[in-house]
């Protein structure tokens, strides 16, 4: 299934890079003007996470729009891996381009999502050096996991403040338009400040379908949803209501999805057991 993109779009072949981009965009700009993408995590970065595959930070580059300024830009780097690795783009999308075609994919849906700017891929050969995507920043935005740190505020705002309407029913229509996001924890999920505003981040591990993600890439979504608001202290009865409002809006009985969705809690919270013991569950931490 291919999605609907904007109206804009270039394709990018300049040395071993491929990808799209945004006409006109500040990576557009960045990319006519001679810019590297290699050097784009050296200076001017503000990492917020990075592990052995991947690393993310916002950057700042010159304007699209005013000579002089910079403006920030979200970019996510996939980092190779070695040489079985580097192999795998050549028989699936690469994850920068699985980031690029979902996110287009929800925004014509009118999911919120942070918009993307464009996606290249390194290559050398029948090799994939490393991937980037790019997207505008998100201003005034917290994960929910930093959120539920302050555990009494955030448990009003999630439980009175029609927080919870507000994922149920975004995490429903993101479902009901084809997309299952594979790793719906609240670190990928950002919340305005003060505001019901949110934004799924991460989509790397999306999967977008012709109809209707499986009962089984539901209950996973929403398992993964509930095993973090336990970890960060949400009492049972408020993450039982999150389902109720989720299955509301997508006109499902509880009876179809609550046994498929405590299957996949209990091997979650085993092998979160495994790896972190009881710290977690100790700390509040999601």
């Amino acid at each position: 299934m291919v999605p609907d993109l904007p109206l804009r779009v270039r394709d990018v072949s300049a040395g071993f890079f491929r990808g799209k981009v945004v006409v006109d965009s500040t990576m557009d700009h960045f990319l006519r003007n001679d810019g590297n993408p290699d050097d784009l995590l050296v200076d001017n970065s503000d990492f917020l996470k990075s592990s052995e595959s991947t690393c993310s930070a916002l950057v700042q580059i010159p304007a699209a729009s005013t000579a002089g300024d910079l403006e920030p830009l979200f970019v996510k780097e996939f980092l190779f891996k070695g040489i079985v690795h580097s192999l795998k783009p050549r028989f699936r999308p690469h994850r920068a381009q699985v980031m690029w075609r979902v996110s287009w994919h929800l925004l014509n849906h009118s999911i919120p999502v942070a918009e993307p700017e464009g996606y290249l891929i390194k290559q050398r050969g029948p090799f994939c050096l490393k991937g980037y995507f790019f997207a505008r920043v998100l201003p005034r935005c917290f994960t929910l996991a930093e959120l539920a740190k302050d555990l009494d505020p955030f448990t009003k705002r999630f439980d009175s403040e029609n927080l919870i309407e507000t994922l149920a029913q975004n995490i429903a229509i993101m479902h009901s338009s084809g997309v299952s996001h594979g790793d719906l924890k609240w670190s990928n999920i950002l919340v305005h400040e003060d505001k019901n505003e949110l934004w799924f981040v991460d989509l790397d591990s999306a999967q977008l379908y012709g109809q209707a993600p499986s009962t089984k890439a539901v209950a996973r979504d929403l398992a993964r949803f509930v095993l973090s608001g336990q970890e960060a202290g949400i009492e049972e009865a408020i993450l039982d209501r999150f389902v109720d409002e989720y299955t509301h809006h997508r006109k499902l009985s509880r009876t179809r999805i609550d046994g498929p969705i405590a299957k996949i809690l209990t091997k979650l919270q085993d092998r979160h057991k495994k790896q972190y013991g009881d710290k977690r569950s100790r700390s509040g931490s999601g």
